[in-house]
């Protein structure tokens, strides 16, 4: 069973306090950081456009990411039904 713990995580300059469990503590922690890499990376390509709106945008490019991560998996989803009946038929067929 996990431990529930409160981490610390400074996350697009700002600080929160989340509860967690021990489980789950460095994952939350990477997901911090990585975020954190990916505003930086918007703020060095529009230095000049307001905190707000670069949040925004890192949030919608996540968004992407993640429905395009969806995607594949239900494509691939989808591919391994039709191998396994595939594999069915011709196990079928052997017999």
């Amino acid at each position: 069973m996990s431990e529930a713990v409160t981490v610390e995580l400074r996350i697009i300059e700002q600080v929160f306090r989340l509860a967690t469990t021990s489980e789950t503590k460095a994952d939350l922690q990477k997901a911090a950081e990585l975020l954190n890499e990916k505003f930086q990376e918007f703020r060095r390509n529009a230095p000049r456009v307001e905190h707000n709106k670069l949040v925004i945008m890192v949030a919608l490019e996540l968004m992407q990411e993640v429905l395009a991560l969806n995607k594949s998996l239900q494509e691939y989803s989808h591919c391994e039904r039709i191998l396994s009946s595939l594999l069915t038929e011709v196990e079928e067929m052997v017999e």
